[in-house]
């Protein structure tokens, strides 16, 4: 049988859809109210991201199609801007999903648009762990990626000691890669090159006003508190000049909406640095990473909830497809930061 250039496109979209039937019909096995399950990046080549996160990360697509126009909508976009998106895994893992999203027929720049770890607004950078950094990142340069540094061991007290490179990739998003030296590692069965992201970071300028907000309005709880600067004048994964190292408290928190390992938020605020506000970028269709997306048992009770706190909503609930789970009832949420956070019911 003999196949033209019209057929076989024709075929090709026949699997495209026939792939994202499987992936509407399918029951996607979601841990609500447990910590974010995935997390929105803005990017300008879908395609690349997808090779590069093949390639460096060993992650894998399970769905690609058009964004929901309710979606755009709920984020202010006008009916000219469409979208298509790709959904990334760490193989055999169900949560830490990566969305990419190529916006088409709008204006962007870059969120955090060569932005140093000191400079506040948006996300710095998403959280991975691995068993060999310094090879992550030999994979990353291929690619023309960079870093704030080298990779750089990191003394964290006598029995604590970790291997980390923050990977800069394009469209100003950063993957902050850990490698466990002492104590060992356990468990992360599916880890193979870098695992499904699990942290978030963001800098921000007051971080007291900001572990407030997550626990009093969003119902947080803190995991670790610190305040300190570091002990010893050496290479730093921020790209800190080491002169200032140990001269510069480094206030920080992760927190988590139960105390869990994955769906994490951390914060850290420079006490003494002074850098350039990015928060105002931080929205669609904007390049970076946009946000983090946590399911929970009762989105309107939820955003309800939030209000009656003090919290802002920059959306309602409202129903949307968001494959692969299907429908559910989305709503968004303005941080004092300037990001915006999405929770998301399953219907």
């Amino acid at each position: 049988m003999k196949f033209t250039k019209l057929s076989l496109s024709s075929v090709f979209m026949w699997v495209l859809t026939a792939f994202a039937r499987v992936q509407a019909a399918s029951d996607w096995p979601l841990e609500v109210d447990l910590g974010w399950q995935e997390a929105v990046l803005s990017v300008s080549n879908i395609l690349q991201w997808q090779t590069q996160l093949q390639d460096i990360a060993g992650w894998e697509p399970i769905y690609s199609g058009d964004m929901d126009r309710r979606q755009l909508e709920k984020w202010g976009l006008s009916r000219e801007v469409l979208a298509t998106v790709t959904v990334m895994r760490n193989p055999g893992e169900t949560q830490g999903l990566v969305r990419l999203v190529q916006f088409y027929g709008a204006e962007q720049i870059q969120i955090r648009s060569s932005a140093q770890s000191w400079d506040t607004g948006g996300f710095l950078s998403l959280l991975l762990r691995s068993r060999g950094v310094d090879k992550n990142f030999a994979d990353a340069r291929r690619y023309q990626w960079t870093g704030y540094n080298d990779p750089v061991t990191l003394f964290l007290g006598p029995k604590r000691r970790l291997r980390n490179v923050v990977l800069r990739g394009p469209d100003g998003i950063n993957f902050g890669v850990y490698e466990r030296v002492v104590p060992a590692l356990y468990g992360w069965p599916n880890l193979k090159k870098m695992s499904r992201p699990f942290n978030s970071m963001q800098i921000i300028k007051d971080r007291d006003a900001t572990v407030s907000f997550y626990e009093d309005v969003l119902g947080f709880v803190s995991m670790s508190i610190g305040n300190s600067p570091a002990a010893r004048v050496e290479a730093n994964n921020f790209g800190l000049p080491a002169n200032l190292v140990t001269s510069t408290p480094l206030k920080s928190a992760i927190m988590h909406p139960v105390g869990g390992e994955s769906g994490r938020v951390e914060f850290v605020e420079w006490d003494g640095l002074d850098g350039r506000d990015l928060s105002d970028r931080a929205v669609a269709p904007n390049l970076g990473i946009l946000t983090l997306r946590f399911p929970v048992s009762d989105a309107a009770g939820r955003a309800a909830g939030i209000m009656k706190k003090g919290g802002r909503l920059m959306a309602e609930p409202t129903t949307v497809s968001m494959l692969p789970y299907g429908d559910v009832s989305l709503f968004s949420v303005i941080t004092p930061d300037g990001i915006f956070l999405e929770f998301f019911e399953p219907l």
